[in-house]
C-alpha cells in the first residue's frame, strides 16, 4: 500500500455510530427545554377546562410597623405578581385590611396559652381577585396554586413580601 492509498482511507468519512454519551446529551437537551417550557408557561399550559374568578386572601400575621405606610398605600385594582415566576397572580380587591399583630404565650404556670397583643407589629389581610383554572381539587392562577394553606410569595407596586392564603372563595357572576 502506497502512500496515496493510505491517505485516501485515511480521509474516508466512517458511518456515525450513536454511543451512550449521544443519548445522554439528547436526554438533558428534551429536558432542559421541557423545564424552560414549564417556567415560562406554567402550569396553565396543561390544563384544560373553563377559567373562573376566584377571591383569596392572603395573611401577614406579624410584620413591624415600619412597613405600613408602604402596606397602605397599596390600593384596590394594583396588580400583585407572584415574585418566585414573576407572573401576574391577580389584583387588589379590597382595601388592605391593618391590624394589631398578635402572637400565642403560655402561661408556664396555667399552661394555658393565650393571644396577647405583639408589640410595633401589625397584622395585614389582603384580598386579592384572579382568573383560574381547576386542577382536581386545586385552582390555578397563571402557574401558581391556590388554595388554603399556600404560601404566596408576592409584590405590588408598593410592597414586597410573603403571606399566607387564609381564605378562597370562586366568585360566580349572578
Amino acid at each position: 500500500m502506497d502512500n496515496k492509498e493510505f491517505s485516501a482511507l485515511k480521509n474516508q468519512k466512517k458511518p456515525y455510530k450513536f454511543n451512550i454519551t449521544d443519548i445522554f446529551l439528547i436526554l438533558i437537551i428534551i429536558i432542559a427545554a421541557s423545564v424552560l417550557i414549564y417556567i415560562i408557561a406554567g402550569t396553565n399550559l396543561f390544563l384544560g377546562g373553563d377559567e373562573v374568578t376566584v377571591q383569596y386572601t392572603i395573611e401577614i400575621p406579624l410584620i413591624r410597623n415600619e412597613y405600613r405606610d408602604a402596606i397602605s398605600q397599596i390600593m384596590p385594582g394594583d396588580k400583585i405578581t407572584d415574585s418566585v415566576r414573576g407572573n401576574d397572580i391577580g389584583e387588589i380587591y379590597q382595601q388592605v385590611r391593618i391590624s394589631e399583630g398578635m402572637s400565642n404565650t403560655d402561661d408556664k404556670i396555667t399552661g394555658i396559652v393565650r393571644r396577647v397583643p405583639h408589640p410595633d407589629h401589625s397584622r395585614i389581610l389582603i384580598t386579592v381577585r384572579a382568573q383560574a383554572k381547576k386542577d382536581g381539587p386545586k385552582y390555578v392562577v397563571n402557574g401558581k396554586v391556590i388554595m388554603v394553606g399556600t404560601q404566596i410569595h408576592f409584590r405590588t407596586q408598593h410592597f414586597m413580601g410573603y403571606g399566607n392564603c387564609v381564605a378562597f372563595d370562586i366568585i360566580t357572576e349572578d
